[in-house]
Order: C-alpha cells, then sequence, then structure tokens
C-alpha cells in the first residue's frame, strides 16, 4: 500500500460515510470504492476532485500525504463547501431526496446499466453526446423528490407522492427526455472537443484545417447548439464540418452559418 488507500479509509470514515453511501454521492458504484481502498486503482482526476470535496481534504492530502486541509465551513481561510460546489458544477446531476437512496443503490448495483443505454440512444439516434451523469442526495429535499440539474440550473423536478410510486424507470425516462430537450444547457466544451477529437481520429481530412483554425471550439460549440435548437438533432456531423469549411469565409455570424448549414442539410 502506498498511503493513499489508508487516508481514503480514514477520511471516509472521519466523515460517517459508508462505502456505499460515498459511492453514491461520487456517482460510482460501492464496488469501485472498494478497489480503491485495496489498492487496485485510482479515481480519475474529476472525481479525485469531487472526492476532496465530499471529504474535506485537500487532492495533496489524499495522493501525497502532505499536511490535511480541512474545507468545512469551520475552517478559517480555506474554501467553503458552498464555493468549492459552485466550482465543481456538475454538466449533468440528478438530485434525490433521501427516500429515494435506497432505489438509487439497487440501481448502482447494476452500474446504472440504464443511464448507458439512455447515453447510447441518444447518441444513436439524434447524434447527441452526454457527459457523465452525477448522482447525489440532499437531505434538504422533499425525502421522494428528485431534480435534474445542468451547472446548478434546475431543468426539471418532480415528486413522487408515495413510497410504493418510488421507480428509477421514470426518473430515467424523465432524464432522457430533459437532455433532449435542454441539451443546448448541457453540451459544454469538454464534450465538443470529444465530438471533434472523435472526427480527427476516423476521418482527419474533414476536420483538418477547420476546427480550430477557422473557428474556435467554443464558436463551433455555439454552432452545434443553434443548428440542434433549429433542426433537432446533430445527425451528419461530418457534413456540418464540410458545410462550416465551405461557407464560413463568408460569415462567421453563428446564427447565419447555421441557417446557411442546415439548409443544405439531409431533412
Amino acid at each position: 500500500m502506498n498511503g493513499f488507500e489508508n487516508r481514503l479509509i480514514q477520511a471516509r470514515k472521519d466523515n460517517h460515510f459508508t462505502q456505499e453511501e460515498l459511492a453514491l454521492r461520487l456517482g460510482v458504484t460501492p464496488q469501485a470504492i472498494s478497489k480503491w481502498e485495496r489498492g487496485m486503482g485510482y479515481p480519475d482526476i474529476e472525481l479525485a476532485v469531487s472526492l476532496s470535496h465530499l471529504l474535506n481534504c485537500s487532492l495533496d492530502y489524499m495522493f501525497q500525504g502532505e499536511e490535511r486541509m480541512d474545507f468545512s465551513e469551520k475552517s478559517e481561510g480555506k474554501p467553503s463547501g458552498e464555493v468549492l460546489e459552485n466550482i465543481l458544477a456538475e454538466p449533468l446531476l440528478l438530485e434525490i431526496g433521501t427516500g429515494l437512496v435506497a432505489a438509487a443503490y439497487e440501481e448502482s448495483t447494476g452500474r446504472f446499466a440504464a443511464l448507458s443505454d439512455i447515453r447510447k440512444r441518444l447518441a444513436g439516434s439524434l447524434g447527441l453526446l452526454l457527459p457523465k451523469i452525477r448522482i447525489r442526495d440532499r437531505e434538504e429535499m422533499d425525502k421522494f423528490s428528485y431534480r435534474i440539474l445542468a451547472y446548478d440550473e434546475i431543468l426539471y423536478e418532480s415528486t413522487f407522492t408515495r413510497e410504493e410510486e418510488v421507480s428509477f424507470t421514470q426518473i430515467y425516462t424523465d432524464l432522457e427526455k430533459v437532455s433532449i430537450s435542454q441539451y443546448g444547457k448541457i453540451i459544454n466544451k469538454q464534450l465538443t472537443k470529444s465530438l471533434t477529437d472523435n472526427l480527427a481520429e476516423k476521418h482527419p481530412e474533414i476536420i483538418k484545417g477547420v476546427v480550430p483554425e477557422k473557428i474556435s471550439l467554443i464558436q463551433f460549440q455555439k454552432l452545434l447548439i443553434q443548428i440542434y435548437e433549429k433542426k433537432g438533432n446533430l445527425h451528419n456531423l461530418i457534413k456540418i464540418v464540410e458545410l462550416l469549411d465551405e461557407k464560413i469565409d463568408g460569415t462567421k455570424e453563428i446564427n447565419k452559418l447555421a441557417d446557411d448549414i442546415i439548409r443544405e442539410l439531409p431533412v
């Protein structure tokens, strides 16, 4: 053991989390937590930041054993939990009341397979790439309520009236609908880069010299949002980039570019 495992175990216990509770808050499986605590792997960078936030300690402490820093509200001169939460706002987040935790844990035993199905379905049917979907419980929420957020903006919220009605199938249905209707608020620079990287790997001649040479990644992101909101899908990314390369010399105004491209895309 190199120390990370021991510090993770100690910090988890100090914060009164079971492996299952910590896994739920991070949006991973309890098996992943167990694996880290047995020295069989590490969280990725994004998860490591969230982990240090949840356990009220610094990344340096977790991975290098440097003096432990307390990020709690009581820690004078350190970032408060509220500040860190704003910094770490998730592109797509499902928050649930405490009455849904048991159902969420049951879903986690199947590695939230339905979330993967949603991601694959939207990619195949509409050309949409979704970010990782985090799940966390909120004690201040109604115990049977849930809400879907993008960068701390609530996109949808609902409540089961009785415990017998609790169903993650309904939550997944709402999540898929919201992802489709509010995709412009979900797509971010990282997702846009993933799209262009994938295109560069499979069709380098299409993307070369266009993004970011003729249009920045941020502007390309805005263009994709415009096309999606007007057309309803991002199916033919290759054709979109080809038309962009052809038309961008005439104008760099995003709305006009989107309209010009849409006119020549297949219906």
